[in-house]
């Protein structure tokens, strides 16, 4: 299986904030939690073990251990290997959040 590396250069045309803690992204599609490492308007950075390939178009959802939820589908821009052997996946919204939906899932004192 291969992977996309992605460039160092910025991909993302929203600005990127930290999630509230426990937010995790539900890979419906392929039975899998993952850690969000960061969310914007338009996408996600998160990390997992088994990623999919760059290209894949997942229905998932956003949830937090307050209880929001939030289903969306997710375009796999780009899988890169972490040090620590997990991966970074980035994704883009199919269709982008709106401000009163991402603030479900900033963390405390974030603006956004």
């Amino acid at each position: 299986m291969s992977y996309t590396i992605a460039p160092a250069s910025e991909r993302r045309i929203a600005p990127r904030f930290r999630p509230t803690v426990g937010t995790i992204c539900r890979i419906r599609d392929r039975n899998q939690v993952a850690l969000v490492w960061n969310i914007s308007s338009t996408g996600i950075s998160m990390m997992i073990a088994d990623p999919p390939p760059a290209g894949t178009v997942l229905a998932a959802e956003l949830t937090t251990e307050g209880g929001s939820v939030l289903p969306l589908t997710l375009h796999v821009v780009h899988v890169k290997k972490a040090d620590t052997g997990d991966y970074l996946v980035g994704g883009r919204f199919e269709v982008p959040l709106t401000e009163a939906d991402m603030r479900r899932f900033l963390a405390p004192g974030t603006a956004g």
